[in-house]
């Protein structure tokens, strides 16, 4: 099943997004291990190991369907917040826009009646439903804790019931 060109571009630009998230998270992840925080740190290490595993399935998809795979330039990142929700506002808003644009890759291949691209992105959306359903989770027990409160003790919970 060959890739249109408009679908191929799409999927290239998603392979760029899903690193600009591991980026962005890596920046995260510095902030918390510059204010000590480590369990947080570690949230997003991992979650910067898991944008670059979605990267390398769009880089598989493509190239599994004869698609030419493009590397765009990343932009820098933030490794400055104001605070640990300042930090995960700005994650959610960024897992929203990878929804989004997920969204409307699946919207191209609709379409274009490219059912591979189709079932494909289908897991991604159910993905994106449940990494926006975490990190609003995680934001809704730091805004319950407050800024210092308990809120290590609750990501650590809220953590091990996403295991």
């Amino acid at each position: 099943m060959e890739l249109s060109k408009r679908l191929e571009e799409a999927l290239n630009k998603q392979i760029n997004l899903e690193l600009g998230a591991a980026y962005t998270y890596k920046g995260m992840e510095q902030y918390f291990r510059e204010e000590g925080l480590p369990q947080y740190a570690h949230f997003f290490e991992e979650h910067t190991k898991e944008e670059i595993e979605h990267a390398e399935d769009f880089r598989n998809f493509i190239e599994d369907v004869d698609g030419h795979v493009v590397y765009l330039p990343l932009e820098g990142v933030s490794t400055e917040y104001s605070s640990p929700k300042e930090a995960f506002e700005a994650a959610l808003d960024h897992e929203k826009m990878i929804s989004a644009s997920i969204r409307d890759i699946l919207e191209i291949a609709i379409e274009e009646k490219h059912y591979a691209a189709e079932n494909f992105l289908r897991t991604y959306i159910d993905e994106q439903v449940e990494e926006e359903n975490l990190f609003r989770s995680v934001l809704d027990a730091i805004k319950h804790a407050g800024e210092k409160g308990a809120a290590p003790f609750t990501l650590s919970q809220i953590l091990k019931h996403e295991d």
